[in-house]
């Protein structure tokens, strides 16, 4: 039997269309060749992972190994009976690995991480103060809003040091922060906002989740979105970033 014809009643089999005669047949080979018994039971595998498009993660893994062993084992390697020869998998044969290829790329792509640009949208400053902090006001606005955080850090600094319980200049003091990655500053100021009863306590809250994801501390980003209300502005984007963990 070539190696072609083996492969066939492989899928045969897998398809429940063997005729009487090719059930003797191929119970005759597994019976009497080990190798061909485990081919078998391999060949199944990869047949029932191409049907289930990978029911667990536990089947991913076993997949994975499986194909690898298939492709150690059995493309192109020499098999040993009385002479040596090599056996070349059929074209279909070679059509299902690089189908389980494709699915295994564009699931685990798939599955990728969240990312934290994916869901960071930074409100843009618009500061009404007027007086003596007139000044420093506009020039944290439009540093801000250039996204030049570093310049517009040292004059929200300034304003908070006029005004230290100031919520909006603690929010975008913290928005800052944590653009420049300044990660540990960052909470200390979301959080004092989101423990508080401002205006502006979720929006600190999901911008502190969004910390922690930019660290990719998932648990922590997780347990955070948590507690955004429904009410809240950001809820249904902290719901869809839930899912997404």
């Amino acid at each position: 039997m070539t190696p072609e014809e083996k492969y066939e009643l492989f899928d045969r089999f897998c398809s429940n269309e063997l005729s009487a005669t090719e059930e003797k047949t191929l119970t005759k080979l597994i019976s009497e060749n080990e190798s061909i018994a485990k081919e078998l039971k391999l060949y199944q595998e990869l047949n029932s992972h191409l049907d289930t498009r990978f029911a667990s993660e536990k089947e991913e893994e076993a997949l994975e190994n499986n194909l690898k062993t298939i492709g150690d084992s059995h493309f192109n390697r020499k098999v040993t009976t009385k002479e040596t020869k090599v056996i070349r998998m059929p074209a279909w044969a070679y059509a299902a690995a690089a189908s389980v290829a494709i699915i295994f790329g564009v699931y685990f792509f798939g599955q990728s991480s969240p990312a934290y640009n994916d869901f960071a949208n930074i409100p843009e400053l618009s500061i009404t103060e007027r007086g003596d902090t007139e000044k420093n006001s506009k020039n944290a606005e439009h540093a801000f809003n250039s996204k030049d955080y570093a310049e517009a850090e040292k004059h929200l600094l300034i304003l908070l040091s006029k005004d230290e319980n100031n919520a909006e200049y603690q929010f975008y003091y913290g928005l800052s922060l944590l653009e420049q990655d300044k990660y540990v500053a960052t909470t200390r100021v979301l959080e004092k906002l989101y423990k508080g009863n401002s205006g502006y306590k979720y929006k600190a809250l999901w911008f502190e989740s969004l910390n922690q994801l930019k660290q990719k501390k998932y648990d922590q980003c997780a347990a955070l979105l948590k507690n955004i209300p429904e009410d809240a502005e950001d809820y249904v984007r902290a719901q869809e970033l839930l899912k997404k963990m």
